[in-house]
């Protein structure tokens, strides 16, 4: 049987073991990270700079660690504003050496510098999160993730061997020179083997225990071998000791009176660049290590608590610092569990820094640079090869590019680069899928418009000459070209009469930028050039005002705008059967429309005795919805619009009947409640068959009520069929 207790004494154990590793990888960063940025003339700030970035790990790490959402975690300083920060103390200290002060004034202004830059960090992040802008900076392209990860693998390789050689890698051949000479093989050599046994270490024991394991049993071997054997000449293995760190408090630095607050001031480009950086490099940390641990996190939350920490860290003499990715990998690997894994990373700092515990001494080169080593090796297979990249090989190249250029040209560069390169893959992805969501003719798509037979035969006929593109989505510079060529082929590969009217619904569209108002404008020319009409539908106030500066809708312009596709179809239609009207008046007299649909029997003397003739003004209501359906109306001359009360009592257009056809039939046969509203919306005659009257003509004239029957039937069938294939157009 288990003893009560036990599982969580081996969380703790865990945890404390991993935060111990992991203190001693952020102190050997930390002490690099002193060199790089108190170098040169400011060289004697090193130890107080130490000081200043183990005092920012540990309050970063306390705060973040007792609340960030990704468990386990570590927070400090991190390389990307690391970087800035040594052009804000060269450039601070560049200013005072023209003033020959003295070296310790020159760094006192150079720590100020940082703590004021570690307060506005975090002035700007918690303002970020107060005011809840997470959700806008989250999005990151994944292939700039991916870059960020794989860049952060390939740095820490490159840092282990920099801790072991104690060089700078940079492009420069002769950067890696020292590192492959024979004076640093043995090192070399051991970190390589220490790597390559945590790998192994993996195969026989737990995940989490590999690397402690290896950590301890290298470190006591290695000691032992060094320290007991060979005393005086096995320093070059163990990093350089710094003795006792005294922290510095910046409260009482500014009452000193060689405080040069004008070269402060003139330093607040950098001092910018500081908290821009830092807030970027959070941001892609979040964003990346959500991936790596396949979590979501509460970036508004973390925005917050990392605000406050490099708040609380500037008054205390820290430099600013954030949820650390590499060290939340390091500590996650190392077998950690719960959040006071974290704790236990700045509490070992917390020891080291006011013990005056010189770690340097006893933990060898080799096995700090063997365990950034293989902790970069993990980052770039997770980062490149177990990633949704590998899906992709565009993604693949712009995350191995951005990743290039973060290595050697800053991180800075890489993010906004990577950015742009997203971007673009955007662009031409979504340009690919085009604008024109359905292009049909009015022989196949009709509007909500009820005409005589003569004006539908006509429309049937010459229907090819009005084109409608449906189109969706954003228009911008990928696409605008594509919706032009588009047009363009349907004007020129059109047969017969050719295209009078090209209708561009923009309903569905949410927008369009400058590239696209100039591909409609040299739309519209082309469409001059070939007496084409352009009619657009569905604009908003936004997208109208930006095609009228261009020029559309001018007075005396022959293009049109209307609100919806149905107003602009109709437009289309009226001005394609103009000059068919004069001609064709004489033919499409009531009487004869009669005549066509009864035959024989279509005599209006013959009928008239069973209708109720009615003449309507212009908005007379026929009948209203909900009333009982008691007739059927024959629209002689005039016409009447189909209307239906939305919920907030809005009055809804369905459509358009036109004289010599017939409204109401549904509810008549049915024998249901009317279901919407018919308004005379010119003066319009009807002729009026009540339900009464139809029994009578059931009675008295059987032939002209199956005539009747007839044309309901063929009336129902041609709108059915019709229906039919602007359904199938339009799937």
């Amino acid at each position: 049987m288990k003893r009560p207790g036990k599982p969580e004494a081996l969380i703790i154990g865990r945890d404390a073991i991993a935060g111990v590793i992991a203190a001693v990888v952020q102190i050997a960063y930390c002490i690099s990270f002193s060199a790089l940025i108190f170098q040169g003339a400011i060289a004697g700030g090193f130890a107080l700079g130490l000081a200043a970035l183990l005092m920012g790990t540990i309050v970063t790490g306390f705060v973040v660690a007792l609340t960030t959402s990704l468990v386990p975690a570590d927070a400090g300083p991190d390389t990307p504003a690391v970087a800035v920060m040594s052009v804000l103390a060269s450039t601070v200290a560049a200013s005072l050496l023209a003033q020959n002060l003295p070296e310790q004034t020159i760094i006192i202004n150079v720590l100020l510098a940082l703590s004021i830059s570690t307060l506005f960090t975090g002035i700007l992040l918690f303002g970020l999160g107060v005011f809840r802008l997470g959700q806008w900076l989250r999005f990151v392209p994944y292939p700039v993730i991916g870059g960020f990860l794989a860049a952060s693998g390939w740095l820490l390789m490159t840092g282990g061997v920099e801790v072991v050689t104690g060089t700078s890698l940079t492009l420069s051949p002769a950067s890696w020179a020292e590192t492959f000479s024979f004076a640093h093989a043995p090192e070399l050599a051991v970190g390589l083997f220490f790597a390559l046994s945590v790998v192994v270490l993996r195969q026989w024991v737990s995940t989490f225990l590999a690397l402690p394991i290896a950590f301890v049993a290298f470190v006591a071997v290695m000691d032992a071998v060094l320290l007991g054997f060979h005393p005086g000449g096995s320093d070059h293995w163990f990093l350089a000791g710094v003795g006792q760190l005294t922290p510095w408090w910046p409260i009482g630095a500014t009452m000193r009176a060689d405080i040069d607050w004008w070269a402060l001031a003139q330093s607040s480009a950098e001092i910018g660049a500081v908290c821009g950086v830092t807030a970027i490099s959070m941001l892609l940390d979040v964003s990346s290590l959500e991936v790596a641990r396949q979590k979501t996190a509460d970036l508004d939350k973390e925005l917050r608590v990392n605000g406050l920490a490099n708040v609380l860290a500037a008054g205390l003499g820290g430099v600013a610092g954030n949820l650390s990715l590499n060290g939340s990998i390091l500590i996650k690997e190392a077998g950690a569990v719960t959040r006071w894994s974290g704790v236990a990373v700045a509490a070992t700092c917390g020891v080291v820094m006011f013990a005056g515990i010189d770690v340097g001494s006893f933990v060898p080169k080799a096995v700090l640079g063997g365990m950034l080593a293989y902790l970069g090796v993990v980052i770039l297979i997770e980062a490149l090869l177990h990633s949704p990249a590998q899906r992709s090989w565009a993604d693949f190249a712009l995350a191995a590019a951005i990743m290039i250029v973060i290595c050697y040209f800053g991180y800075l560069l890489g993010v906004v680069l990577g950015v742009i390169g997203a971007c673009l893959l955007f662009a031409m992805s979504y340009s690919r899928i085009g604008v024109i969501r359905r292009h049909l003719t009015r022989r196949e798509f009709a509007g909500n418009v009820e005409r005589a037979p003569e004006q539908r035969r006509i429309l049937q006929e010459e229907g090819g000459r009005i084109h409608i593109f449906w189109l969706s989505g954003f228009i911008f510079f990928g696409s605008s070209n594509g919706l032009f060529e588009r047009v363009r082929q349907a004007i020129d590969n059109a047969c017969e009469h050719g295209v009078h009217y090209v209708i561009l619904d923009f309903t569905a569209v949410s927008g369009l930028d400058t590239s696209a108002v100039l591909s409609l404008v040299k739309l519209r020319n082309y469409c001059e050039e070939h007496g084409v009409t352009l009619v657009f539908s569905g604009l908003d106030e936004g997208t109208r005002s930006n095609l009228a500066r261009a020029g559309f809708f001018s007075d005396g312009g022959g293009h049109q705008a209307f609100r919806s596709r149905n107003e602009a179809l109709e437009w289309c239609e009226d001005h394609l059967l103009r000059p068919h009207e004069a001609a064709a008046s004489s033919d499409r007299s009531f009487e004869s429309w009669l005549k066509a649909e009864f035959g024989e029997i279509g005599n209006l003397s013959r009928i008239a005795p069973f209708l109720e003739r009615c003449e309507l003004a212009e908005g007379d209501v026929l009948f209203e919805q909900g009333t009982p359906s008691d007739s059927v109306e024959l629209i002689a001359e005039g016409c009447v619009v189909i209307t239906i009360h939305d919920e907030a009592g809005r009055r809804i257009r369905l459509r358009r009947m036109v004289g010599q056809t017939v409204v109401g039939e549904m509810g008549f046969y049915r024998n249901l409640p009317r279901t919407a509203d018919v308004i005379a919306e010119e003066p319009t005659i009807v002729y009026r068959l009540s339900r009464e009257s139809f029994e009578k003509m059931k009675q008295e004239d059987p032939a002209a009520a199956a005539a009747f029957h007839e044309l309901m039937v063929r009336l129902l069938a041609d709108r059915l069929d019709f229906a039919n294939r602007e359904i199938s157009a339009l799937v």
